[in-house]
């Protein structure tokens, strides 16, 4: 299999801004309609992350949409993905992305851990 056999469907959307960044989102200060578009967004891109990365249960659980603390890890981290691959970032961006992910990544076990949730429980 090469690089180009694959086709996951998951390319940033180009971003016409000045930095090459999306603005971030404050999830809660939404109504509960945008709240919930974002939400799917972000589940569809934590999807393809977890399959890219082959992340389980005890970085993200089948559970996270239940967890504060993940979703605001997790839309971070999409939002810094969104800016280090965008037509506009810098050559050495997606590094700094895979290094902030590393980060993110002990953060998000740490959190699952302390949650309890197994990947057929939520708690």
């Amino acid at each position: 299999m090469t690089l180009h056999d694959t086709d996951d469907g998951f390319e940033p959307t180009p971003v016409v801004q000045p930095t090459g960044a999306p603005p971030p989102t404050v999830l809660t200060a939404k109504r509960p309609d945008e709240q919930a578009h974002l939400l799917e967004l972000l589940g569809d891109w934590v999807d393809w992350l977890t399959d890219r990365y082959r992340m389980d249960h005890r970085t993200i659980p089948p559970c996270w949409i239940e967890h504060g603390e993940l979703i605001e890890e997790l839309a971070a981290l999409h939002l810094a993905w969104q800016a280090a691959y965008g037509h506009l970032a810098h050559g050495d961006a997606p590094l700094l992305w895979h290094e902030h992910f590393n980060l993110a990544r002990q953060r998000l076990g740490d959190a699952v851990a302390r949650s309890g949730c197994r990947a057929t429980e939520h708690r």
